[in-house]
């Protein structure tokens, strides 16, 4: 693709992702009610809900950004990033349904119908928009030429990270490099083609041969040290006078940071290290997650729930269910719920950890541990909101204040919801932490699982452990 004609082909794209949905929108009303009512669709205010729905579509995914260039993104962040606009969109149009007393008029059944079909368009679309522009890019089409500035760490990694995703399109053409003893060097067959200030020349030389059939560079990526403030200010002020788009990648690899999110306060470009990777839409998205599956299980599974507490009740007095004080998101304090397996309640300032032939642990509170069938009153957390179905176990506040002094990091696993299982435990990470070194262990695991969350990942958890406590692989 020439250079000239990069700005107006994302136009077209963006254009061509906005009256798709449009059609999608006015196609499924128009379908639903066809199903429904039959043909054509005259009745009452139907039409016109139908091109208020498609307005609002259009009009709310500009705002939340659905119609950006989404190359070298996540395909879940786009699908996110859509569901919390349709979302939106579906609020708007029943508050306008509301105020203007006309939503009487209309079928309920048709109305949902319409969202969930349309809903389901548009992810489609997108879906299969994505896996065709990942099989001609993987061919070698639709790519676009990246220059490299810095031949260092990060410019490798970045040059590592264009080659391995061949389904975002970007190839690495050249390095650039002050240090000239690298010049001539290639990493990855990508060669360090001169110094930093030899950049502007080779992306006009490009350019020129772009006018002549040849391949212009579309983008030039900054991969300096941030000790470098100097050179990179004059980079990309040498930059401004060619068409080709500049990027700088942050230095940012070698801090240890479960998150981050870049922000602006008091008009001022800041970066949160510290961030939660459940904002916005993913936030919105591991909810619906959460309350979806939560529900389901809590209904598939109460003739269980009873059958437990009826046992627990004839094996030993106290009460069916335990409830603990620990830490949830953000630090704040929760209660989370099991089925009690001991012959104590405990949840002062110093709590025994259970252990191998704990003797507090009755006949049936060993098999509840076994198949983690104790756990399963968590799901009411997930329900009220201070737990996950996945994420980091939580433990009770006087383990927390014993290891957060004694494994660097600790805390940072309180930037998301506990979960009942998580990435640590289907790694084997389960039962007593008798030595530091354990503890440090599961909290890696929790730190990796907070940078890299997905549903897909989520997914594969749950599944792994089902397949732990089918296989009765518990620890106790």
């Amino acid at each position: 693709m020439k250079q000239r004609h990069l700005l107006e082909r994302a136009k077209l794209m963006s254009a061509a992702f906005r009256l798709a949905d449009i059609a999608i929108v006015i196609g499924s009303g128009l379908l639903v009610y066809a199903l429904r009512k039959g043909w054509p669709m005259s009745e009452g205010y139907y039409p016109l809900f139908v091109l208020l729905l498609a307005f609002l579509t259009s009009n709310i995914f500009s705002v939340f950004s659905v119609y950006r260039v989404w190359r070298g993104r996540w395909l879940y962040r786009e699908l996110a990033r859509v569901t919390l606009a349709w979302l939106t969109v579906i609020l708007v149009a029943g508050l306008l349904l509301f105020l203007t007393k006309t939503g009487a008029e209309l079928s309920r059944l048709w109305a949902g119908w319409t969202f969930i079909l349309s809903y389901l368009g548009m992810i489609g679309f997108r879906v299969v928009i994505r896996k065709y522009l990942r099989h001609t890019r993987a061919e070698g089409h639709n790519q676009k030429r990246v220059v490299i500035v810095g031949a260092g760490k990060l410019g490798r990694r970045a040059c590592d990270a264009l080659i391995r995703e061949t389904w975002a399109g970007l190839v690495p053409v050249a390095f650039f490099d002050d240090d000239q003893s690298l010049t001539g060097n290639t990493h990855r067959g990508v060669r360090v083609c001169g110094r930093v200030d030899q950049v502007v020349d080779y992306v006009e030389r490009q350019r020129r041969r772009d006018e002549n059939g040849g391949s212009a560079i579309d983008q030039v990526w900054i991969a300096l040290p941030l000790h470098a403030e100097q050179r990179i200010n004059e980079l990309q002020h040498m930059l401004q006078d060619t068409a080709t788009n500049v990027y700088f990648i942050p230095n940012i690899f070698g801090f240890n940071l479960a998150n981050y999110a870049v922000d602006e306060v008091v008009g001022l470009p800041v970066m949160n290290m510290s961030a939660s990777p459940m904002r916005a839409g993913n936030a919105l998205v591991k909810r619906a997650e959460d309350l979806i599956i939560a529900s389901i299980m809590l209904l598939l599974l109460s003739p269980l729930f009873l059958l437990i507490a009826g046992l627990i009740k004839l094996e030993s007095p106290g009460p069916v269910f335990f409830k603990q004080r620990r830490y949830g998101q953000d630090g704040r304090e929760i209660l989370v719920w099991k089925f009690r397996s001991m012959t104590v309640t405990e949840d002062g300032n110093d709590i025994q950890q259970a252990k191998r032939e704990d003797k507090r642990v009755t006949y049936l509170g060993h098999w509840l541990r076994k198949l983690s069938l104790d756990e399963l009153p968590q799901l009411i957390n997930v329900l009220l909101g201070n737990m996950s179905l996945v994420g980091p176990r939580p433990h009770a506040v006087a383990h927390n204040e014993f290891y957060r002094t004694k494994v660097h990091g600790y805390m940072g696993r309180h930037k998301i919801r506990p979960g009942i299982t998580g990435w640590a435990q289907v790694n084997g990470c389960r039962g007593e932490t008798s030595k530091i070194r354990d503890m440090e262990e599961r909290i890696r695991y929790d730190l990796e699982y907070i940078r890299n969350w997905s549903i897909p990942l989520d997914v594969r958890i749950l599944c792994r452990t089902v397949k732990t406590v089918l296989d009765f692989k518990n620890t106790y």
